[in-house]
């Protein structure tokens, strides 16, 4: 039996999207990716082929049915479809209308379970709440809902060379800015961590695109604050070993968070006009989520719809350094305590 799954991106929910591997399948996997986010996919050893779209170079809607015609070739018996846009919605037609009959299955974006939680804020009951992603794709290819996305497999010859000391990363920028924690809390932050524990090593991570994360970098520089720049240096490949070397990873709302907790890392995610309940928060009991519980949040599925008229993503502002902070180091002592003691240690 063959299958093919469509999930072209985007970088988190490409992510969590790979719970939908866990569940046992007797058969050859097919995998259709946008091509700048394949290296997430390619090697997957529970992935035979992966078929990589240029969207961004070639993804006008002749190229797509051209795509979708030596897709067809490949004669699936079944498609689970974890993206549900026009693109997809096409290959369906385009599927059900040529050849033979194709199982077709495709995953919900529970629309009202979101506007409704939008809505009512807290008054929405948490029975009705979205559905995490991840669960979702799982029970989608027969799952129980409780599998994780594994990337481990990406990790495996990522090593970096770091040194003994603790590494923590910091994610500080996320595609959407109106989910990120400001840049002077994330600077107030990490000062004041490297007085306390001058032993750990700080990675700051990000794109050279990033406005958050050079904003921050710029910042850390003029405080003389001794950190490794990580910005523009890795390739998502690379990002996966990086990730896996550390001892818990930073940041806002954002995929590289998804992507360290698939391979074993675990994470401090901060929230603000997004929720952790809102079906993308942290799966690893070791991660935690830091919010301020402001009432007028979640006001969006990607923080841009902030309708307050002063004090302008206040859910953000909220939550102190000292939070993070605590929440951090009560990561690092968990780890440590789970870490196995060598033979005669007390």
């Amino acid at each position: 039996m063959k299958r093919l799954i469509f999930r072209l991106s985007s970088l988190g929910d490409l992510i969590l999207s790979q719970s939908v591997l866990e569940p046992p399948f007797v058969g050859e996997t097919h995998w259709v990716v946008a091509k700048e986010f394949e290296a997430l996919v390619v090697g997957n050893p529970k992935v035979a082929k992966v078929w990589a779209f240029d969207r961004r170079n070639n993804g006008g809607l002749g190229a797509w049915f051209r795509f979708l015609r030596e897709l067809r070739r490949q004669e699936f018996a079944e498609v689970l479809d974890l993206h549900s846009t026009l693109r997809t919605v096409l290959a369906r037609i385009y599927f059900r209308f040529t050849g033979a009959r194709t199982m077709w299955r495709t995953i919900s974006k529970e629309r009202v379970r979101r506007i409704g939680y939008e809505i009512l804020k807290r008054g929405w009951p948490p029975s009705w709440r979205p559905t995490h992603f991840s669960r979702k794709c799982a029970r989608l290819a027969g799952g129980y809902g409780n599998e994780r996305p594994n990337l481990r497999w990406l990790s495996v010859n990522g090593k970096t060379g770091k040194s003994g000391s603790v590494r923590i990363a910091v994610v500080p920028a996320s595609a959407w800015s109106g989910k990120e924690w400001p840049s002077a809390k994330y600077r107030e932050w990490i000062r004041a961590r490297r007085v306390t524990r001058p032993q750990e090593e700080l990675l700051l991570l990000g794109t050279n695109e990033d406005r958050a994360a050079v904003a921050l970098r710029k910042a850390l520089l003029q405080d003389g604050v001794p950190f490794v720049d990580g910005i523009g240096k890795f390739g998502l490949r690379e990002l996966a070993g990086v990730l896996a070397e550390c001892a818990v990873v930073v940041g806002s709302d954002t995929g590289l968070l998804h992507l360290a907790e698939a391979v074993g890392t675990p994470v401090v995610t901060i929230f603000g006009p997004t929720r952790s309940d809102f079906g993308f928060g942290p799966m690893d009991e070791r991660s935690a989520a830091v919010d301020a519980s402001l009432w007028c949040s979640p006001c969006s599925k990607d923080g841009s719809l902030c309708f307050r008229p002063i004090r302008r993503y206040e859910c953000l502002q909220r939550i102190e350094a000292k939070r993070v902070d605590s929440a951090v180091s009560a990561r690092l002592q968990k780890s440590a305590a789970e870490r196995p003691q060598p033979p005669g240690a007390p």
